[in-house]
């Protein structure tokens, strides 16, 4: 009777593992079919790929293989489809499973979109390792499509780089990419980029050889690139000051060209030529036609065109409007960069916690789909156990009474050892809380006379300062000697020697405030050090030959302007703990 159940016990458990088991791989394959699909799909409709991967199951879900494909497409979907990458954290999942895949394809795609991602984050330096590696990742790979854009990409930020010789390098291994696929459109994509390079180089021969030669395939008026190429031409002829052509081209763009997208940046290239040949009535008609707001170097360069238009007009007010609108943009431009900067990292944080969530999410799935047969298993172990136990428990029983009275003897004789060892290690905690504190208080007292020996070098490498000398100068002069005297006024080298002294005296204090306040001026730091040493403002007006009015100004721009203080805080205050 016991037998039969237990056959019955273990004929149930292997048909549960077994149907757990055929559902788990049914699902395994249909999601790798799907992804496969996917991937057949984005190079022809990116956008309905795109589509699909945002209803597919969370990627938590997935096993690592199909995490990392799924990880790579999204990816690829979303620069396919012009969408901001805004964090790293799928590129490293897939970058993960295939750095030690075979799979030398997605690997090169991987390492590649990661060099997008940092390119387009402006860390240059690690896009460029990460296209380094995906080049070697694709040399036993025949793909012609994804060398192209390799080497197309690469070049463009070796160009940015200033690395021309090599990003030429690329540009011509990315064109002969371009003939082995026999794609038109992508050839005159490359004359185009590679001629923007060479024409932001200065290289206006180059810039205009590779524009020509676009030009050429584009065979019909009516192509995209061809009206494009045409400004770009326009451009190049501008730099060189070959005003007649440049208007020429651009007109003959402006002829083709069919909504306000092509119009805009035509118009803005036909203001500033007849800009710079100083015919600013139609100038100005064309510049004012330029109404694109949305981006903000658009509107900088904008406001930079506009000042130069009205200094050229004479009307200097509304020349300094236009570049004090500029500046500030430019600021914002920053500011903003560096608020991308710090959401980016705040994004990837909250990734690695959700990455987090999502590994004991996997644990629990995995749980899930063994959990009938760990459940028949342990059914079965638990039988033969208990039968086991049933057998030995008297014997156990027994053994357990006669060990019951050595078992006491030994735990009294343990723990009078362990209390004689813990006495011990109190008599030793208490020796080494001693000599401790006796080592704390001598290096209390060396840090002290380290203090007092630096105030003492501090003070003396002061006294030896020029600007020690001129302030004992002062105290001797007559109020009319001081205000005729020039030879208190501290010169520009004096100003430098005094900027290297502070920063001996006082842990680097200049090199710090510039950093933290890089648009600081040399006139700015030389107050800043008067202002350190305790310099009064009554001195600080002879010794900068300024006047009272003229300090204050200067303080209070320092203040507002440079350090973004507000009106309750204190310069000096600020300045003497910094």
């Amino acid at each position: 009777m016991k037998n039969k159940t237990l056959i019955i016990i273990v004929i149930i458990a292997a048909t549960a593992a077994a149907l757990s088991l055929g559902i788990y791989q049914k699902r395994t394959h249909q999601i790798n079919a799907s992804l496969l699909q996917i991937e057949q799909l984005m190079y022809e409709r990116p956008d309905s790929a795109w589509k699909i991967l945002q209803h597919m199951p969370s990627i938590s879900q997935l096993r690592k293989e199909e995490q990392a494909l799924h990880a790579l497409l999204f990816t690829q979907a979303q620069y396919k489809n012009y969408i901001p990458v805004k964090s790293d954290s799928l590129l490293r999942i897939a970058e993960a499973y295939y750095r030690t895949s075979s799979d030398s394809l997605h690997k090169a795609w991987t390492l590649f979109y990661l060099a997008q991602y940092y390119r387009d984050s402006d860390e240059k330096e690690k896009a460029l390792s990460y296209f380094q590696q995906a080049n070697i990742a694709s040399r036993n790979i025949e793909n012609n499509q994804f060398k192209f854009l390799l080497n197309l990409h690469w070049a463009n930020l070796l160009s940015d780089e200033d690395a021309e010789n090599k990003g030429i390098e690329k540009y011509q291994t990315a064109n002969k990419y371009a003939i082995l696929l026999k794609d038109t459109l992508k050839q005159i994509d490359l004359y185009g980029q590679w001629g923007w390079c060479c024409l932001l180089t200065g290289k206006y021969d180059c810039a205009d050889s590779l524009f020509n030669m676009g030009l050429k395939l584009s065979t019909s008026s009516k192509m995209t690139y061809y009206n494009y190429l045409l400004n770009c031409l326009s451009l190049t002829a501008r730099e060189r000051k070959d005003y007649k052509r440049a208007l020429e081209l651009v007109n003959r763009s402006l002829s083709l060209a069919k909504d306000s997208t092509e119009l805009y940046p035509l118009w803005n290239n036909k203001g500033e030529i007849l800009l710079e040949m100083n015919q600013y009535d139609s100038a100005h008609f064309y510049l004012s036609k330029d109404t694109r707001d949305y981006d903000p170097y658009f509107r900088a360069a904008q406001y930079k065109t506009s000042s130069i238009y009205e200094e050229k007009m004479n009307n200097l007010p509304k020349a300094l409007e236009y570049s004090r609108r500029y500046a500030e943009l430019l600021d914002t431009i920053f500011q903003e960069k560096l608020e991308s900067k710090v959401v980016n990292l705040q994004h990837k944080y909250d990734y690695s916690l959700i990455q987090s969530e999502n590994k004991l999410l996997k644990i629990k799935r995995q749980r899930l789909y063994i959990s009938l047969t760990a459940i028949c298993m342990a059914v079965l172990t638990v039988a033969v156990i208990f039968f086991y136990k049933r057998r030995e428990e008297k014997r156990k029983l027994a053994e357990q009474m006669r060990s019951k009275d050595d078992l006491m003897k030994e735990m009294r004789l343990q723990l009078q050892e362990k209390t004689i060892d813990l006495h011990a290690a109190q008599e030793k905690i208490i020796e080494k809380e001693t000599a401790l504190d006796k080592e704390l208080s001598q290096r209390e007292k060396m840090r002290s006379e380290y203090s007092s020996k630096e105030a003492a070098m501090r003070k003396e490498i002061l006294r030896h300062s020029e600007i020690i000398r001129k302030m004992e100068q002062l105290n001797k002069m007559s109020q009319q000697d001081k205000i005729q005297s020039r030879s208190v006024v501290l010169s520009d080298e004096e100003q430098d020697n005094l900027a290297e002294v502070i920063n001996i005296c006082y842990n680097n204090f200049t090199d710090r405030l510039w950093k933290k306040f890089p648009t600081l001026t040399k006139a700015d730091i030389s107050l800043c050090c008067l202002i350190k040493i305790g310099i009064s403002n009554s001195n600080m007006l002879y010794l900068l030959d300024t006047s009272k009015v003229a300090l204050k100004k200067r303080k209070n721009r320092l203040k507002h302007d440079k350090m973004g203080m507000d009106e309750n805080d204190s310069l000096d205050e600020f300045i003497m703990e910094f």
